[in-house]
């Protein structure tokens, strides 16, 4: 069936006041996913949950969705909304780390999301030597050293999204060629790449799709957990 919606994608994300925090509507979340969160522990109950919120609310403000549509995990492990009857392709990816959490909302094409929380790691060039291409070590050995952080996660928020959009797992992170200089990318298992990355305040993200998707809508979560508009994000465009 072809797509019925030109490819666009829209970002929501959320800075967990706090590690008891949980959305405090879950109106257009299914029963049955909250029932299932109820058997999680604090922390991943927290994660899953705020999710789909963040999710559900993507959709109503995007799409007019009341309740969150049923969702599946496919045989590679990813999950995906059962029907696309009505709206031709719709696919999502969430991500989290430390108190972010992230949702993609894609349609007309397929995406994958990856958040980092910025911070200093020890033997950052170690693994990134052991991670990424020699081209992308020695780029990261020719900044400055105050700029290396920041470096090594754009390239490793970058290679985690196209893993997710193609559910494959950190151990194939081989097959990825990625030119920093040359903001080039490709996989061996993907014919047709484009990703960009982003940094805004202490998080580094990426978005990896299989469609050349303009520059998406950000939304942010405000204080009375409502979703707002929030600015455009300052993207570094990878083509393949």
């Amino acid at each position: 069936m072809p797509n019925k919606l030109p490819p666009n994608l829209a970002i929501a994300v959320i800075r967990l006041p706090s590690s008891e925090w949980l959305p405090p509507d879950l109106a257009r979340i299914p029963l049955s996913l909250q029932q299932q969160a109820a058997c999680f522990n604090v922390k991943r109950q927290q994660q899953f949950l705020s999710g789909r919120w963040l999710l559900a609310e993507l959709l109503f403000n995007q799409l007019g969705y009341a309740r969150l549509p049923e969702i599946e995990i496919t045989d590679n492990g990813r999950p995906a909304f059962i029907s696309n009857d009505a709206n031709g392709l719709i696919d999502f990816n969430i991500s989290h780390s430390g108190e972010y959490i992230m949702v993609a909302l894609a349609q007309g094409c397929r995406i994958g999301l990856d958040v980092e929380h910025i911070h200093p790691r020890k033997n950052l060039l170690k693994l990134a030597q052991y991670s990424f291409s020699p081209e992308e070590y020695q780029w990261l050995l020719s900044l400055p050293s105050s700029q290396q952080n920041d470096g090594f996660w754009q390239l490793w928020t970058l290679r985690e999204s196209v893993l997710k959009l193609s559910a494959k797992g950190v151990w194939q992170m081989k097959q990825l060629r990625i030119n920093p200089q040359q903001r080039h990318v490709s996989a061996d298992f993907l014919p047709q790449l484009f990703c960009f990355t982003s940094r805004q305040d202490d998080r580094a993200w990426a978005v990896a799709s299989d469609y050349n998707i303009d520059q998406p809508k950000i939304w942010l979560v405000d204080s009375e957990s409502k979703l707002v508009a929030g600015e455009s994000a300052n993207l570094i465009r990878f083509m393949g």
